[in-house]
């Protein structure tokens, strides 16, 4: 027999442990029994959980596959604007400037930084937060400057959709090769969308299905509960401590009759006491 300290959750009733020290078998039935519905009953509260993430995801799922769609979509188009402008030299226009043939890449990278960097503050200080560039492949480029101290103007290639590119103010080469990356991307940015978009696609499709499912172990509980309801009548457990205290904190009369002898001493020494005050008064 294991001893109460021994049973799962600690703190039993009075009651379990009186059965326990009387080696009543039944209650190591009630602790397996009492265990398994807990066991279930953690299962029960995870399956509610995971229908209400189930109904979450069918309330949101719709927008973001349609959003995903169309940034899709948006990605084919600059896709296509791109291949339509593919040359087999390199050119750009900054500041209605066309750069193509020998060093233009250099040049072109050099005027956009100069641009930017010349566009920060004019108009008497006025910073200007948005400004076209140029145009290369198609897409217009653009910069931007938050105007927040020890922060790098950002550039961006804007068609259907924008996309941001590296500007280095040292190094003109390097800006411009990450001008061009940005739209070599778009590749593998339209593959990822589309497995994206088919993924959530799947899932809504998964969760639609698992919507409204039963608990699968709902039987087995409900029986459960009948057999620890049966065995906790058996085990006079329904009661409850109170009344298990006060049976067995019943004494034989004698208390009572000592209680009345007590209570007859301290009346006597009381009235000795009122005797003797009134003597001294």
């Amino acid at each position: 027999m294991r001893d109460a300290e021994d049973m799962e959750d600690g703190a039993l009733s009075f009651a379990e442990i009186k059965a326990i020290a009387s080696g009543n078998p039944a209650v190591m039935e009630k602790v397996r029994i009492d265990t398994e519905v807990r066991r279930l009953d953690m299962l029960r509260s995870a399956h509610l959980n995971q229908q209400h993430e189930i109904r979450r995801q069918l309330r949101d799922l719709p927008a973001r596959i349609e959003n995903s769609r169309e940034c899709h979509a948006g990605l084919l188009e600059d896709i296509a604007t791109r291949n339509a402008h593919e040359a087999e030299e390199f050119i750009m226009a900054v500041d209605d400037h066309v750069y193509s043939g020998k060093n233009a890449r250099e040049e072109a990278g050099a005027a956009i930084i100069k641009a930017i960097m010349s566009s920060l503050w004019e108009d008497g200080q006025e910073l200007k937060p948005l400004k076209r560039l140029g145009h290369f492949k198609g897409f217009t480029l653009m910069s931007s400057f938050s105007g927040r101290e020890g922060e790098t103007p950002k550039l961006y290639l804007r068609g259907k959709h924008t996309y941001e590119a590296n500007l280095n103010p040292e190094n003109a080469l390097g800006t411009i090769a990450s001008v061009e990356y940005a739209l070599r991307r778009l590749d593998r940015d339209a593959e990822e969308e589309q497995s994206r978009c088919e993924r959530m696609e799947k899932a809504l499709a998964d969760y639609r299905e698992q919507l409204n499912r039963p608990f699968e172990h709902e039987d087995r509980l409900r029986e459960l509960c009948i057999k620890q309801q049966e065995i906790n009548r058996q085990l006079d457990l329904d009661k409850g401590d109170a009344q298990a205290v006060a049976n067995d904190n019943m004494q034989p009369d004698d208390k009572d009759t000592d209680t009345f002898v007590e209570r007859l001493t301290v009346k006597r020494t009381g009235c000795g006491q009122v005797n003797d005050l009134e003597g001294v008064a």
